[in-house]
């Protein structure tokens, strides 16, 4: 299971120290503090990477998977972006059952953006994944995006939304921020915060980032759920930015620390 983007100069060791030392929270780091370990008088509970103890494991790793994340929610009848499972690391040509055309292809359990391709036709696409080498595969068609919009939900209260103001890389318009998008505070509205809570249900998780997207045709769709926290690009771009993230990150540790 992966637990986020490795980043070296990781901001969230700063705010959680100062999170601790307000609180009277004995922490602990370990495997170069990776893993923090937070002990308060009545409870022990420990982050890796981005990753709080808030989600029961399977539903952290259903996340993690963004074809198994995508059936389940189509299964609940959320809204959701389509994404069809492609495994690469066989003898044969893969029979594809999918039709998308144009595509975006991206690695099944892939964060940041990594690894996030545009093609025209399915031969194209096949081709540059099996020169990759990774085995697995998120597929889904194009969608002709207009905006999107991350809310972070503990339990179904919104902690954090904003909108994601996008850069274009290699003909894809990149909503990633730590690819070059910049993050814009919102008051999200009824709809988005519905479909967002529907989203966190359907998985099983507390603790979430949800991305939802707005097509060129008015509807909303949640792109991917995140049982990761990663804030670190969001709290740079200015000081109050920080102490959103702060704030986001204080309640998620008092809850923890109190289950």
């Amino acid at each position: 299971m992966q637990s986020g983007e490795y980043i070296s100069d990781r901001w969230l060791i700063e705010i959680v120290r100062g999170i601790c030392e307000k609180r009277g929270i004995r922490l602990k780091m370990f495997s170069d503090d990776w893993i923090m370990e937070l002990v308060s008088e009545q409870h022990v509970a420990r982050v890796i990477g981005y990753k709080f103890e808030l989600n029961n494991s399977v539903a952290a790793q259903i996340a993690s998977d963004k074809v198994a994340a995508s059936q389940i929610m189509h299964a609940e009848d959320v809204p959701a972006i389509a994404h069809s499972l492609v495994r690469t690391k066989i003898d044969h040509t893969y029979d594809w059952s999918i039709e998308y055309a144009p595509l975006v292809v991206k690695p099944l359990t892939g964060t940041s953006g990594h690894g996030v391709r545009l093609f025209d036709d399915q031969f194209s696409a096949e081709q540059w994944m099996r020169q990759q080498g990774i085995e697995a595969w998120a597929v889904s068609p194009f969608v002709d995006i207009v905006c999107e919009t991350r809310l972070i939900l503990l339990d179904d209260e919104v902690l954090l939304a904003y909108e994601k103001i996008p850069q274009s890389r290699e003909g894809l318009v990149m909503f990633n921020l730590g690819r070059g998008a910049s993050p814009r505070d919102i008051s999200p509205t009824k709809v988005q915060v519905e479909i967002a809570q529907r989203a966190r249900q359907a998985i099983g998780l507390r603790l979430c980032a949800v991305d939802l997207v707005e097509t060129r045709e008015g509807e909303i769709k949640v792109l991917e759920v995140n049982d990761g926290i990663m804030m670190e690009y969001y709290m740079r771009v200015s000081s109050a930015h920080k102490r959103r993230a702060c704030t986001v990150y204080e309640r998620i540790i008092d809850t923890m620390l109190k289950k």
